[in-house]
């Protein structure tokens, strides 16, 4: 006999989880003019010799090849707030849009070898070579 009550709660359920997905998405959504305007400020920042030049090399080249790259998301705190903006935008685009950082911007793939080739010395299997003994 309360099947309706039920399937009544069932459905004002299912609309509540379809709104809170709707806020959850909207919070996140971020545009492609956005992603790129934010990759582009990171690639500048990176092209530099600061620890905050560091931290955007490592979100990037992060996103560009994880299992290369690795960054210490408590080195997000150097940025200053705006950069640490563009850093949760490219990390937000690259997730939600589904496009690589290297195919955000014009020479995209040349921009990322010389970001590779500055910052080598970050790499994964370099950058902790002097602490693990094989």
């Amino acid at each position: 006999m309360h099947s309706g009550a039920d399937n009544n709660d069932k459905r004002e359920r299912v609309l509540e989880l379809l709104e809170e997905e709707a806020f959850l998405r909207s919070q996140l959504t971020v545009t492609a003019s956005d992603y790129r305007e934010s990759v582009l400020a990171l690639v500048r920042l990176a092209q530099g010799d600061t620890s905050g030049s560091r931290t955007a090399a490592q979100v990037l080249l992060s996103l560009y090849d994880g299992s290369e790259w690795h960054r210490d998301l408590t080195d997000l705190g150097v940025l200053d707030w705006g950069y640490l903006q563009h850093a949760l935008i490219v990390i937000r685009g690259r997730l939600v849009l589904g496009q690589s950082v290297e195919a955000a911007i014009d020479n995209g793939d040349q921009v990322f070898s010389h970001l590779c080739a500055l910052w080598a010395g970050l790499r994964n299997d370099r950058r902790y070579s002097n602490r693990c003994d094989d």
